[in-house]
């Protein structure tokens, strides 16, 4: 039997050594996923081997890794305790498994950011039992040979020179364990499973866990962001479009002094500008998405208008709702072939097709169709390119609902799994239509798709 223990090793290891160690470890299958945990472990390495720091410091790694500020408050953010706990256990298992046969060893101590370097050290311990000759241990069996010869007809098979002698009461004995204990494991992967199910839904499924997995999966930040239907109306109002620059610089405020604004008017918009208001549907796409995980701590619910551009860079990001009132989908509008235009003229929304494939339209949701709603739901690269982003938004607040559910739903996913069978979901866009009654959506169709290449 063979034991591995992590022990320090006063033999001096080189730079290279454990710059090698480092790069292995980040290109290995059990970081392949984990974009932000091989960030963090290529901070640490290049600041202890490269650098030569000897402590490295929380807000330091907030800000270098995670995009924090540099005076954030570590109380109350913990995004570098919970990763650095994740790295841990991730080292563990690289050892144990995929780098069993590394003769180095890396660990992070708990109250430390930096990492010890150590050889492994191997020590062999033979049985005692191992040392004994053939010749004595058949004549241990002998008496018990003819033990069981008194008592029973018992079934006789030679091994290796070896008398193995196995009764048949002690067989149907092992052979009932045997049946107890498979059973046994049988009901507790179900019951793992069901839980597993209850926990974290996206995982209760094969094509949901292969979609969703991509935002829960790696133990990366995701950022929930819902519309600001406050800006619609004040859009309205004014029949005015705001862009995403003005509406970060609060430039859209000074509109209620352009001329033609009466008083009242001004006073309107002052108090619509002042509130910060959503739409129900909006909020129930976003539970949606929050039950799929409901107990993971990464997920973050946040407004448009209190959302950050350094946090869609940094995080995977999921966008409720149209450019109107969500003007963060403006940064994706140039890579997708469908989007949601607004009219701020003649107040209605209409789902534009750039690239009309044969029997497609290159416009929808017009006013002849007052029971049906259109929607998008695209899955792109974020802003970073190693994160992602996911746009669920329509031309109603009923028809963004229809996009969540079909987003949340296996049945909806299943209609883009079987165009890729196999392997990652693909990035993909959706053009959904959906019949409703009274405001509630009933029957989501797939009207037009796209399937991008990674």
């Amino acid at each position: 039997m063979t034991k591995v223990a992590a022990e320090p090793d006063h033999a001096e290891i080189s730079a290279t050594e454990r710059w090698e160690l480092i790069e292995r470890i980040r290109n290995s299958q059990e970081f392949k996923r984990a974009l932000r945990l091989r960030e963090l472990l290529l901070y640490i390495g290049t600041q202890s081997i490269k650098s030569g720091v000897t402590t490295i410091h929380e807000q330091e790694i907030g800000g270098a890794v995670f995009g924090r500020s540099d005076d954030y408050d570590t109380s109350l953010d913990n995004i570098v305790r919970v990763n650095v706990t994740e790295l841990r256990k991730r080292l563990g298992h690289y050892f144990e498994d995929e780098g069993s046969t590394e003769t180095l060893l890396v660990e992070i101590p708990r109250g430390t950011y930096i990492p010890i370097f150590c050889r492994r050290q191997v020590n062999d311990e033979h049985e005692t039992s191992g040392s004994r000759s053939p010749h004595e241990a058949d004549e241990t069996l002998s008496p018990v040979t003819n033990s069981l010869e008194l008592e029973e007809s018992p079934t006789i098979s030679m091994s290796a020179g070896r008398w193995k002698i196995v009764s048949s009461r002690g067989f149907w004995v092992i052979a009932g364990c045997a049946v107890l204990l498979c059973c046994g494991m049988v009901f507790f992967l179900w019951q793992n499973a069901i839980l597993r199910s209850e926990v974290s839904p996206w995982q209760a499924d094969p094509v949901r866990r292969a979609f969703w997995s991509e935002f829960f999966g790696s133990n990366e930040e995701v950022d929930i962001v819902t519309a600001d239907t406050s800006l619609a109306l004040a859009e309205d109002i004014l029949k005015q479009p705001v862009s995403l620059d003005d509406y970060l610089d609060y430039k859209y405020k000074n509109r209620v002094d352009l001329p033609g604004v009466t008083p009242e008017t001004r006073n309107t918009i002052n108090m619509i500008l002042g509130r910060d208001l959503g739409s129900v549907g909006d909020f129930r796409v976003a539970e949606r998405v929050m039950e799929l995980d409901a107990h993971s701590s990464n997920l973050k619910l946040a407004s448009a208008r209190a959302y950050a551009p350094e946090s869609i860079k940094a995080n995977n990001v999921i966008l409720i709702g149209g450019p109107a009132s969500n003007p963060w989908v403006e940064l994706y509008k140039d890579r997708m072939d469908f989007y949601v235009e607004y009219d701020v003229v003649r107040h209605y929304t209409q789902i534009i097709n750039r690239t009309p494939a044969q029997g497609e339209q290159s416009v929808y949701g017009l006013f002849a169709e007052p029971n049906r709603g259109y929607s998008v739901v695209a899955f792109l690269p974020n802003l970073s390119a190693h994160r992602y982003a996911l746009i669920i938004a329509g031309n109603d607040s009923q028809a963004t609902l229809a996009a969540g559910e079909w987003v949340t739903s296996s049945e909806g996913l299943a209609t883009i799994r079987q165009k890729v069978p196999n392997g990652r979901f693909p990035f993909f866009e959706v053009l959904l239509a959906s019949s409703k009654l009274v405001g509630t959506p009933l029957r989501t169709e797939v009207e037009a798709f796209r399937i991008h290449q990674r």
